[in-house]
C-alpha cells in the first residue's frame, strides 16, 4: 500500500476551514459582531444583516383637533392654534390658522420671515400699508408663499372658509401699528 502526501497547502487551506466553522459553530450567527445572512429580496443571494440602529427620537403627531384654538376678539372669524412652540420661546413654530369667509385680517408685521402653506380653500393676500382689495393675489390649497420680515401685509378669505399655516422661528409677533 502506497501513501501519498498531500501537499502543504492543501493541509493548511483545510485547517483553516475546520477552524472558522468550529469557531463559527461555537459563537453562533446571532453576535453583535456578526449579524444572521438575510436573503436579498427578489434574489436568491444571501446578504449579510445590517447591524441594528439603536433606538432615537420619536415623532410626536399634534393633532389640530386637540390643539389650544382661541378666537382673537378683535378678529372676527379668526381662530388660531400654535402646534409648535409659541410666540415668545426661542426656537421653530407653526402656527395653524383658520379664517372664515368674508375674514379679514388687517395690515400687520412680524419681526421674522414668515412661510405660509394654504391647507384648503383659498387666500387672498396683499402687500402694502393700505387694504386694497383691488392688489390682492389668490393663494389657492397646497401653494407656499414667503412674507419677509417687516413686510406690511394683509389676507382675506374672499370666497369661503381657508385653512392655512404660518411657520418660522420665534421669538416673533404680529404688529398692527403700522405707519
Amino acid at each position: 500500500m502506497r501513501r501519498t502526501l498531500q501537499p502543504l497547502h492543501a493541509v493548511l487551506a483545510l485547517a483553516v476551514a475546520l477552524t472558522c466553522t468550529t469557531a463559527h459553530a461555537e459563537r453562533g450567527p446571532d453576535t453583535p459582531d456578526e449579524p444572521p445572512p438575510v436573503e436579498a429580496p427578489g434574489s436568491d443571494t444571501v446578504m449579510p444583516a445590517a447591524p441594528a440602529e439603536p433606538p432615537g427620537p420619536t415623532a410626536q403627531a399634534i393633532i389640530p383637533a386637540q390643539a389650544n384654538w382661541v378666537e382673537p376678539p378683535n378678529l372676527p372669524g379668526l381662530q388660531a392654534a400654535w402646534l409648535i412652540g409659541t410666540e415668545t420661546a426661542l426656537g421653530p413654530y407653526a402656527l395653524r390658522l383658520r379664517l372664515a369667509q368674508g375674514g379679514r385680517i388687517g395690515v400687520h408685521v412680524h419681526p421674522d420671515d414668515r412661510i405660509t402653506t394654504v391647507l384648503s380653500g383659498t387666500l387672498y393676500v396683499g402687500f402694502g400699508t393700505i387694504f386694497d382689495e383691488t392688489r390682492v393675489q389668490p393663494i389657492p390649497a397646497g401653494a407656499v408663499y414667503l412674507v419677509p420680515a417687516d413686510q406690511p401685509h394683509y389676507v382675506w378669505a374672499r370666497d369661503g372658509d381657508v385653512e392655512y399655516q404660518e411657520s418660522g422661528f420665534a421669538p416673533t409677533a404680529t404688529n398692527f401699528d403700522v405707519r
